[in-house]
């Protein structure tokens, strides 16, 4: 490990130590202050999530889509300041599960799982719980540039009782994964660029992973849509919602079936989506 990467993952562990320390009510001063200053201050995409709830709300006026962007930046940077406190702030979140049945359900079959996710909402509180409840959970998420910063950010995930895989790992381990009748998580909301599936998404055509529909087909295993979201009063709401396409079970309708879940989601809480994603950044014509 480089002496910057190093340097990281010492200065990373400092924070979080003392993140942990704070109280609840510092926690949340601190997240809106980091908030404020990122919406003020930084502008490296700003211009492009503000277009992007434009696209999605074309309705709205240029007031609304600010109050929800600057809304996007407050719970961005509390995901942040949350997942630093982990695993130690998890035992205070005041969680509430809608349909756990259907994970249960899903597990219960033995043929395994795949939990499809979004950036949305209070992401890494949403995967503390797994480990909180001993779930059996893999995410498959994207390896940091910095060594000493994806180090640091494994060894916390892990310390909550979640495994992980890297997204260019071998289909061999993921498919293990399956057979093992373990869970793997996949946020599949990100422009996938010609290899992906075009459906719609606030009605426009957008490139959408194929992995969790392939897996689904070949594997027989569960499909189920997860996310979370914050009430007013700081409750954590999970919510698990079995994928069941209408009409032929394919890659295009099981796709279809879930991005239209996640617009149901974002259209109920417009602020918790990380409009920073170049969502539509691939053509169908290319």
């Amino acid at each position: 490990m480089k002496l910057k990467d190093k340097i990281t993952y010492q200065l990373l562990n400092i924070i979080s130590r003392r993140i942990r320390r704070l109280p609840n009510v510092t926690k949340t001063r601190l997240s809106n202050k980091l908030g404020a200053f990122a919406y003020n201050k930084i502008s490296a995409r700003k211009n492009e999530a503000f277009e992007n709830i434009k696209k999605a709300f074309p309705e709205k006026s240029n007031k609304w889509i600010k109050g929800v962007l600057k809304g996007t930046y407050r719970l961005v940077a509390s995901n942040f300041i949350e997942f630093l406190a982990l695993p130690k702030s998890a035992e205070s979140i005041n969680f509430r599960i809608e349909n756990k049945r259907i994970l249960d359900e899903a597990q219960a079959k033995g043929k395994g799982t795949i939990l499809i996710t979004a950036h949305f909402g209070l992401w890494e509180q949403w995967g503390a719980w797994f480990g909180q409840q001993s779930y059996p959970v893999w995410g498959i998420i994207q390896r940091q540039g910095n060594a000493g910063a994806d180090l640091f950010f494994k060894e916390l995930r892990e310390s909550y009782g979640m495994k992980h895989i890297y997204r260019k790992s071998s289909m061999e381990h993921m498919y293990q994964i399956l057979n093992e009748n373990k869970i793997l998580i996949i946020a599949s909301d990100q422009d996938a660029k010609k290899k992906g599936v075009f459906v719609e998404f606030f009605g426009h055509s957008t490139s959408t992973p194929k992995g969790s529909a392939i897996f689904h087909l070949k594997t027989g295993c569960s499909l189920i849509f997860s996310v979370a979201h914050k009430d007013n009063d700081g409750t954590i709401v999970i919510s698990f919602s079995k994928i069941e396409p209408k009409g032929d079970s394919n890659i295009k309708s099981i796709t279809q079936e879930y991005t239209s879940m996640l617009e149901k989601k974002v259209r109920e809480h417009p602020d918790h989506y990380f409009w920073f994603h170049r969502k539509w950044k691939t053509s169908q014509n290319i």
